[in-house]
Order: structure tokens, then sequence, then C-alpha cells
């Protein structure tokens, strides 16, 4: 069975107006977004300003001493020199003197070892000193050799003499105090040869015999 409704509420729902359905509106434009600026909420804080500071000087700079260098040794350059372009012989150059030995000390030598070995270095200085063209130098070395011959001559004597029967007992004696005299001779003239030498003397024999002239 239904249920009609009352008469009066079918009039009213009939008159009643009909619901109006909003249009659908169009999408309005994007606004561009502003940020509003902030209020300040606190008091900015006053600058502070400090007092100027004095300059301060830049740091010295630092020196370093640099360590001594050794001398550099350079080596003589050694080898053939090539002559110059001008060939032929060069002369020595006058400037410069090879030292010239001193002949004191050979005569000095000679007539020492003369006095006790006799004609053997009196020779050998002889012939070693006789060409190197020093003229005082070749007188005492061959005055010391006729010095050293003569002192020889008196040794054969005595032994000669030695071998003679009744001679040996007057000659022998006699020849032996010539040859004592000739030794003090000899040590005399050895000591003052270098004094002679120097001064432009001559030797300084007493008594000689020229063997070699």
């Amino acid at each position: 069975m239904t249920t009609l409704p009352p008469e009066g509420q079918d009039d009213q729902a009939a008159n009643a107006p009909a619901p109006q359905t909003p249009a659908p509106s169009a999408p309005a434009p994007d606004a561009p977004a502003f940020d509003a600026p902030a209020a300040p909420s606190e008091q900015a804080p006053a600058p502070q300003y400090s007092a100027p500071q004095a300059p301060t000087a830049p740091p010295a700079p630092e020196y370093t001493q640099a360590p001594p260098q050794a001398p550099q040794y350079q080596q003589p350059q050694q080898g053939y020199q090539q002559p110059p372009a001008g060939g032929g012989y060069q002369p020595p150059q006058q400037g410069y003197a090879q030292p010239v030995a001193d002949p004191v000390s050979n005569i000095t030598l000679n007539y020492w070892l003369s006095v006790f070995f006799v004609w053997v270095p009196a020779l050998i200085f002889f012939f070693i000193e006789k060409d190197k063209g020093n003229r005082q130098a070749y007188v005492f070395h061959r005055d010391n050799l006729n010095f050293s011959l003569l002192r020889t001559g008196l040794y054969i004597v005595i032994i000669i003499a030695s071998m003679i029967p009744y001679a040996n007992l007057i000659l022998v004696p006699i020849i032996w105090i010539a040859q004592i005299v000739a030794f003090v001779f000899h040590i005399i003239a050895a000591a003052k040869a270098p004094e002679n030498f120097r001064n432009g003397q001559q030797p300084g024999f007493i008594l000689n015999v020229p063997f070699v002239k």
C-alpha cells in the first residue's frame, strides 16, 4: 500500500523556485607575489668605532750569508803549442835569466874531501868543473888537484924509500915530516878557499907544483 503525500505539500513543491546552480567562474590570473618588507622588530645597533692603530714597520729581511767558495784551481795547459803564423825560430826572452849555481859550495866540498882522500875527489871535481866556463873556479880546482898530486907523490916516495937499505933510516923520516906539513897546508887552504874565491884572490896554497895547467 502506498502512502500519498498530502495535497498541500504537492502544491508548495510545485510552486517553489528551482535552485540555481552557480556558473563556473574563470580562473583569476596569478598575481605576482611580492614579499612585503618585514617590519623591524628590533632597533639596529649603532656602529662602533675603534681608535686607529699605529702602522707597524715591516719585518726586516733576513739575509743569509752565502758560504765562501773554494778557489778553483786552473790546471796549466800542457801539450804542443802551435807556432805563430810567421813560423821560424823564436829567440828566448832576454828578461828571464836562469839561476846560476854558486861554485863556492863545490870548491869547499872538493877541498875538504881532498884533505882526507887526496887525489880521488880532486880529479873528479876537476873534470866536472873544467867545462863550465868559470875561469876562477877552474883555477881553484886545478890548484887543488896539483897539491893533491904532490901529496900523493910524497906517499910514493916514502914507499920506495922504505925499500932501500939504509935509506929508510934518514930519508923516510924526512919525507914523513914533509907529508905532515903538506897535510896542514891543505887544511889551511880548505879553510880559506871560500873567502879567497869571493874576494877574487888566488887559492891559499903556500907551495904547489903545476902538474896540470
